[in-house]
């Protein structure tokens, strides 16, 4: 009965332990790749605003959200950028 439990108790304590250093070894391994990957810096190229509003958005439907923004915001408000749902 004592070799059971003591088979048991050791067999419990060598899961638990692998099941914590492979979990460790993840969590640091994506913490260093997540570090890495941050400190490259990729060059995207820049693309003006106005052309993907174009190609997107036709341009009376931007003028009209254009004014529907000043009207209802008293001219306070401003249209910087349009998505496409």
């Amino acid at each position: 009965m004592e070799s059971t439990l003591s088979n048991a108790l050791l067999l419990l304590v060598v899961g638990m332990s692998t099941v914590f250093v492979i979990l460790f070894l993840v969590v640091t391994g994506g913490n260093l790749l997540i570090k890495l990957i941050n400190k490259v810096e990729v060059a995207s190229p820049e693309v003006p605003f106005a052309r993907i509003q174009q190609d997107t958005i036709e341009p009376t439907k931007v003028a009209i959200i254009a004014a529907t923004v000043e009207a209802i915001t008293h001219g306070k408000g401003r249209v910087d950028k349009i998505e496409k749902l």
